[in-house]
């Protein structure tokens, strides 16, 4: 399994919400935080404590989380109910920690190491002593509607994970990156607290590269994952193109309005349409042009330039040079016509 990172951050920054050595108050508030579960101390119970930490800003909780003392011998066994609501991005950062999923599967998680809990699976987690995690919260919809957009599905998919971490050593350096630019934002005191428009762009970032990272189980669907956003995205920017092509869209615009990153979008207009998307942006404009130059033509209400400049094209000779090589001759002609 690859490491992912091994500098978490100052997680003393996070709100503390428990730091006690009492088995029933650690149960209570950690299974309001999360959900309700099973804790329980193997070994000597006096040997027992635990911390639980979290912080963040709207669509993604941060938090730390630790079990027993590296100096002494006490285990910890957690058995949470189905977390339902939302999933959990776990990463080691002292200790071990070892994952099981009754029936299906059993991981070992050292520091630098990742694992993803779905909603939807029944785990345990056996601490060795003192180990700690930090964990990436985020919204079951807002994951399962960024895995509809990687399969090119219009509607949410029960998204599932497998618990081995991330799909490559490339695929892990990835998700390292985001989930350190997460922790930024949260440790630092960034500020998508409080605005709106960056913690909405941070989150469904986030969740977009953990379906393209991490070992994504879907069923009934096929991924046949490549590391490239599907149609489900090129579909929705040519919507908003068709609709809107006189608004003066760039790239980014056209990302955030199909929830992908600007070079996702790139690669899949290449792959889908052969072509990018601000060029598929000129050629629906260059035909409202070319409608436009038509009629007037017919009716004299409009020059070339009005034209030219109500569809985006401030560059009157590069407007030319486009027509021509659209339509084998300049504006003019058609004008004339």
């Amino acid at each position: 399994m690859a490491q992912l990172s091994a500098v978490p951050g100052d997680l003393s920054k996070l709100t503390t919400l428990v730091h006690s050595n009492d088995l029933e108050e650690t149960r209570e508030i950690i299974s309001h935080a999360y959900s309700p579960y099973q804790l329980d101390c193997l070994g000597d119970s006096r040997e027992f404590s635990a911390w639980y930490a979290e912080s963040g800003f709207p669509g993604i909780t941060v938090s730390g989380l630790s079990y027993g003392s590296p100096r002494l011998d006490a285990e910890t066994l957690i058995k949470p109910q189905p977390l339902d609501s939302y999933l959990l991005v776990c990463e080691v950062i002292h200790g071990r920690v070892t994952v099981t999923s009754p029936g299906r599967e059993v991981c070992c998680v050292g520091p630098g190491e990742t694992y993803v809990l779905d909603p939807y699976r029944s785990f345990q987690v056996h601490w060795s002593p003192g180990a700690r995690m930090m964990t990436v919260r985020l919204a079951r919809e807002t994951v399962e509607r960024a895995a509809a957009d990687a399969l090119g599905l219009d509607d949410p998919v029960r998204a599932r994970f497998a618990l081995g971490g991330a799909i490559s050593p490339q695929a892990a350096l990835t998700w390292a990156g985001i989930s350190a630019a997460v922790r930024r934002e949260v440790l630092g005191e960034g500020i998508a607290g409080t605005n709106p428009l960056v913690s909405t762009h941070l989150t469904q970032t986030t969740a977009a590269l953990l379906v393209q990272t991490q070992r994504l189980i879907t069923n009934g669907v096929d991924p046949q994952r490549t590391g490239i956003v599907s149609h489900a995205a090129v579909r929705r920017v040519m919507a908003l193109v068709e609709e809107r092509a006189e608004q003066p869209h760039t790239l980014t615009d056209l990302a955030a309005a199909a929830r992908v990153s600007p070079r996702a979008l790139q690669e899949a207009f290449r792959r889908h349409l052969d072509t990018t998307p601000l060029g598929y942006l000129r050629e629906v404009r260059l035909k409202r042009a070319h409608q436009d130059l038509v009629a007037a033509g017919r009716d004299g209400s409009a020059t070339v330039s009005d034209v030219a400049y109500r569809w985006g094209f401030s560059n009157l000779g590069r407007f030319a040079a486009y027509y021509r090589e659209r339509y084998g001759h300049p504006p003019s002609k058609t004008l004339s016509v």
